[in-house]
């Protein structure tokens, strides 16, 4: 499961830094003081520290970030016998899913899976087609109700509908 955050880290700061022990600094302090004034927060600074702490006690692994200049993408990983739906790629593709879409639009899924967050000119490099190509495959996949677009097309991502 991948969660996306159209916020950034402060300009100085690296991964390392958003691992350690550090002093919050929200992106939208406002926004923060409201969601802290809601109960939503309830104290600074510790929420990377409370989800590796929530994996742990689950017995499931520690997610992975990915840092990206305009976002921040968090994946979480289950074990198989917790994962109620799963698209599959390539040979090992749903079979719902598998029907009805080409091997471009699978090779497509296949990368959406590993980054929803790859813009159309990713693709298009990763795939070595054109991105009108790679338009087009996502508009197809679109029509096809297997994924649809969450937020803008500058900070958004793509989210792979289950059947």
């Amino acid at each position: 499961m991948y969660i996306a955050n159209a916020g950034r880290l402060p300009e100085t700061w690296t991964l390392d830094n958003l691992m350690s022990k550090h002093a919050s600094q929200p992106f939208n302090p406002n926004i923060a003081h409201v969601f802290y004034l809601a109960g939503f927060i309830e104290s600074w600074g510790r929420g990377i520290e409370k989800i590796f702490r929530a994996c742990a006690d689950d017995n499931v692994p520690p997610p992975e970030y990915s840092i990206h200049p305009n976002d921040i993408m968090i994946q979480f990983t289950a074990p198989e016998d917790r994962i109620i739906f799963s698209v599959r790629v390539n040979d090992r593709v749903n079979d719902q899913v598998n029907d009805r879409v080409t091997d471009r639009e699978k090779k497509l899924l296949s990368l959406l899976m590993d980054d929803p967050g790859h813009t159309v000119q990713e693709l298009a490099d990763k795939m070595s087609v054109s991105r009108k190509s790679v338009s087009g495959y996502l508009k197809s996949l679109k029509d096809k109700g297997i994924i649809e677009r969450i937020g803008s097309a500058r900070r958004g991502y793509w989210k792979i509908n289950a059947e």
